[in-house]
């Protein structure tokens, strides 16, 4: 199957939307639990129990996975290649591991499994399927409700270019602590100062070993240039246009002196001078000025010419103590390492990645130079314009009844869990259990061929829940109201990608770091497989009939690139086999199957689960409508604009993503010419335009109404 290019325009201003080749399927107001103890859950020491007047089954279940794209499950990647996994016997596979873990995700929404887990003593989700991130950000100029909030905290001095908030010291490590020590205020308010690369280069700079120029030295010509363009720049009595057409043209001429691929952030010690109104006079190595410090510079931006300059520790001020102020904050700042690639995660400890050094946490004995916030909460960086926490993690996200359910759910009793714990009495105790199904790999049938018009290079993406406007409920389509990881937010849910009828590669260029070449087998490509089960219920059991097969109009999608349409499967030939106890263990008999519907069971659920949440058809409970409908849908090759990656200049419109049971309506060219055509007949009404009434648009009560409907309702004040 020959992919197809990834995207064919771009969105703009004028967009409603934002596009992703993924959606949310929403999690349920409540959590269900199927036990409400340990005690409660059924042991392995009997082949047969009788209790609540229903038998015990054990079986296993036989079935086939069609591959309907190309699809890739690979065994790891080796100099930056992903081909097919191989078993011991070396024959294509699908791991056991990775059918587990599609089974336990469509498990959980099907049975509204509480995936968040308990909060121990100090606060933490040790046991959720749901990391507990609290993301770092920055945004200086974004023109949104984020930006907004950045600059509250900075409390930005746009004339001079710095935080009022902002200070500067030196952060040490003493054992498993982490402390900041001041740094000296030699002019009053100003924590640190800032020197141009131009005029670096004049007081002393290319004579101080461990200094890293941004750019070759520009021309006397382009010098005098620059200084004229970087006063239009600078000047606010000026029109805006005009200084973003200086700053362009900074840039440009910038650009034939870039050293972007040979510079690296640094810090050196330093000494330097000062005239009367705090301008940095002279700079040189240790010793040769009046002054001590630090100066350094962070990452390369085009554009960018500022190197900073930070006085040496004041020891008369008291250190501040960053776990007893935060206990978070290190590690916060370690994850935040990894999401934006300075760092790699092994055997559990944060490894910094070649060339990322500037940014590492100081080892024992070293201190580095350090910009930070101490007002309510306590902020820091190496770099003045640094990435702030927010004050919640993910899991705040999530409603208090969804998560206060005590009791252990439908996926973690069948598929087992480690050291949860439990109360009992007075007293807490871990308890583990173990799995009651076992998933054998899922081997490739015949003699499976690498689909070689589908080799190709992509970006193996990773989520980005960072992304607020997308990963989060939004009652808002304006930037400046969007809803962030703060005050009363909701999570949008699972994620899940969109299926296709075709598959397709990534537009424009692809760096060597972020490329990866996939090797895939052929579409058509079956594979079967065998799963296991022990001790279970008649609705246990057909939930994992119902998680395997799903409903008779859909698909699964697994593997590697599913963002590109690779590893759509069909699953077909279903076959249930149940033990007869009696006659395995009351007659000479090794043939003691017998065979069943696998419907009949998975009807069985149905039945159990609506009379569980007291309703008529549980299908009709939202979040499993947003399922089966992003199951259910295959996305036409005419429509693949809406169901791509954005490119950067996308995200920066910061758009929200339609719900699923939205985006039939939300992208059709009608319903957008509709909106677009309203928005923009009423400039005086511009304001306004943004806010949505939160009833109108939340996922749980919108459906399938078109947007236009509640957009046109706001705008009446309705």
């Amino acid at each position: 199957m020959k992919p197809i290019e990834s995207y064919k325009s771009r969105l703009n201003k004028n967009s409603i939307y934002s596009v992703a080749p993924y959606n949310f399927v929403s999690l349920p107001k409540r959590s269900v639990s199927r036990y409400g103890s340990p005690e409660d859950l059924p042991s392995y020491n009997n082949y047969k129990v009788e209790k609540d007047g229903k038998c015990l089954l054990n079986g296993y279940i036989d079935y086939s996975l069609v591959s309907e794209t190309p699809i890739i499950v690979s065994d790891g990647l080796e100099k930056n290649e992903a081909r097919f996994f191989k078993d011991s016997e070396g024959k294509y596979a699908i791991p056991g591991n990775t059918i587990r873990g599609l089974l336990r995700t469509n498990m959980q929404i099907l049975s509204f499994s509480n995936i968040v887990g308990e909060r121990d003593k100090k606060g933490e989700y040790r046991s959720s399927y749901i990391e507990n991130s609290r993301f770092l950000y920055r945004d200086i100029a974004g023109g949104n409700s984020l930006s907004k909030r950045y600059s509250s905290i900075l409390n930005v001095d746009a004339n001079r270019r710095i935080g009022k908030n902002l200070k500067a010291g030196y952060i040490c490590k003493r054992g498993e602590k982490y402390f900041i020590q001041p740094a000296l205020e030699i002019k009053k308010d100003i924590p640190y100062f800032r020197v141009d690369e131009l005029r670096l280069r004049k007081i002393g700079g290319e004579k101080i070993d461990g200094v890293n120029f941004l750019y070759d030295k520009v021309p006397q010509k382009d010098e005098e240039e620059l200084k004229r363009l970087n006063k239009i720049a600078a000047d606010k009595k000026k029109e805006k246009g005009l200084r973003k057409a200086a700053e362009k043209e900074i840039k440009k001429i910038l650009n034939n002196y870039k050293r972007e691929k040979t510079y690296k952030p640094y810090q050196v010690g330093i000494s330097f001078e000062l005239d009367n109104k705090g301008r940095i006079t002279k700079v040189g190595n240790r010793g040769e000025c009046s002054y001590e410090g630090y100066m350094l510079s962070g990452g390369f931006i085009l554009g960018k010419r500022s190197h900073y300059i930070v006085p040496a520790e004041d020891t008369n001020q008291p250190e501040i103590d960053l776990e007893k102020k935060d206990f978070m904050i290190i590690r916060d700042y370690e994850e935040d390492l990894v999401a934006t690639k300075k760092a790699d995660r092994e055997s559990g400890k944060i490894v910094i990645k070649k060339g990322k050094e500037f940014y590492a946490l100081p080892k024992e004995g070293e201190i580095k130079p350090v910009f930070y916030i101490n007002t309510d909460r306590l902020y820091f960086g190496f770099t003045p314009y640094l990435r702030l926490s927010y004050t919640k993690g993910v899991l705040d996200g999530v409603c208090r009844e969804y998560k206060e359910n005590p009791g252990i759910s439908y996926a973690d009793s069948i598929f087992g869990f480690t050291d949860r714990v439990f109360k009992n009495g007075g007293r807490e105790e871990k308890i583990s259990y173990k799995s009651r199904v076992s998933v054998e790999d899922a081997e490739a049938v015949g003699e499976p061929s690498v689909d070689k018009e589908s080799i190709i290079d992509i970006i193996l993406a990773e989520p980005k829940p960072t992304s607020y406007n997308l990963y989060l409920e939004q009652s808002s389509l304006d930037k400046k109201e969007l809803n962030i990881y703060e005050e009363d937010f909701k999570i949008r849910g699972y994620k899940q990608y969109w299926l296709k009828k075709y598959v397709e590669c990534p537009s424009g260029d692809i760096s060597e770091e972020m490329k990866i070449t996939i090797y895939p087998l052929k579409e058509g490509t079956e594979f079967k497989g065998r799963i296991y089960f022990t001790n279970l219920y008649e609705d246990e059991l057909g939930l994992l009939a119902w998680a395997l097969k799903l409903n008779d109009d859909c698909w699964q999608n697994i593997g590697l690139a599913k963002p590109y349409g690779f590893g759509r499967v069909k699953v077909k030939d279903i076959k249930l086999n149940i033990e007869d106890l009696d006659k395995k263990y009351g007659t000479f008999c090794f043939d003691y199957y017998k065979s069943a519907k696998a419907d009949d069971y998975i009807d069985e659920y149905k039945r159990y689960i609506s009379n569980m949440l007291n309703v008529k058809n549980m299908e009709e409970v939202t979040s499993i409508k947003e399922f089966f409908c992003i199951k259910a849908t295959l996305i036409d090759e005419k429509d693949k604009n809406n169901y791509r990656y954005m490119v950067l200049d996308e995200f920066k419109l910061k758009k929200i993503l339609p719900t699923i049971l939205q985006c039939k309506d939300a992208y059709s060219e009608s319903n957008m010419k509709k909106i677009i055509s309203k928005s923009g007949s009423n400039n005086k009404n511009r304001k306004d335009k943004g806010n949505i009434k939160r009833e109108n648009v939340d996922s749980r009560s919108f459906g399938n109404t078109l947007m236009a409907e509640a957009f046109n309702k706001a705008k009446k004040g309705k």
